[in-house]
C-alpha cells in the first residue's frame, strides 16, 4: 500500500512541473508578465544608400590601393536583396569598379546584426574595360538608438578570364535605410 501511495505522490508532484505559469489571486496578488525579448526591426524590406572606404588587393603584381565609393541596395524582404556599387581605387591609374550583387542575409535580431553572402558581376576600367564576376560575404550591424543607420564590413574576390587580373576588394562603410 505504501508503494502505491508513493507512486501516486510522485506522479502528482511530477505533473505539477508541467502545469504552466503561476497565476496569483487573492488580496494584493497580481500577474506580472515577463519583459519582451529584445528585437531589432532595422532589417526590413526597402531602399538603403551608403558610402564606404575600401582596399584593392591584386592577386599578382601591382600594389595594394585604398579608395572608396557609394552603394544603393534594395531588399525585397529581410533576407533577399540586390545591390549596386561604384568604387574608385588609387592604383597607378585610377581603378573604377562597377558591381551588381544578389545578397542573401540572415539577421540575428537579438544582436541587431546580419551576416550576408553576395554574388554578382561587374566591370572595371583601369585604362582597359574588363568584365568580372565575384563572390563574397560580410556583416552589417545596426544600433537600437539609430535603427535607420548601420555599419558594414565585407570582402569579395573578383574573378576575370585572365587570372593575373583577379583581385580582392574589402570595404568598411555606413548605410542609411530610407
Amino acid at each position: 500500500m505504501k508503494k502505491i501511495a508513493s507512486l501516486i505522490m510522485s506522479v502528482a508532484l511530477a505533473s505539477s512541473a508541467f502545469a504552466g505559469s503561476v497565476a496569483y489571486s487573492g488580496k494584493g496578488g497580481k500577474m506580472v508578465n515577463p519583459p519582451p525579448a529584445p528585437s531589432c526591426d532595422a532589417f526590413g524590406p526597402g531602399l538603403s544608400l551608403g558610402g564606404f572606404g575600401g582596399g584593392f588587393i591584386p592577386k599578382e603584381g601591382g600594389d595594394d590601393a585604398l579608395g572608396g565609393g557609394v552603394l544603393a541596395e534594395y531588399f525585397f524582404n529581410e533576407n533577399f536583396g540586390i545591390q549596386g556599387s561604384y568604387g574608385a581605387y588609387a592604383t597607378n591609374t585610377t581603378h573604377h569598379q562597377f558591381d551588381a550583387d544578389l545578397i542573401l542575409r540572415a539577421p540575428i535580431k537579438s544582436l541587431c546584426i546580419a551576416p550576408y553572402l553576395m554574388v554578382g558581376g561587374g566591370f572595371s576600367t583601369n585604362s582597359d574595360t574588363v568584365g568580372d564576376w565575384h563572390v563574397g560575404g560580410g556583416i552589417e550591424a545596426h544600433f537600437s538608438a539609430l535603427k535607420n543607420v548601420g555599419i558594414f564590413a565585407d570582402g569579395a574576390y573578383h574573378f576575370h578570364s585572365d587570372d593575373t587580373l583577379n583581385f580582392t576588394l574589402v570595404r568598411l562603410g555606413v548605410k542609411f535605410h530610407l
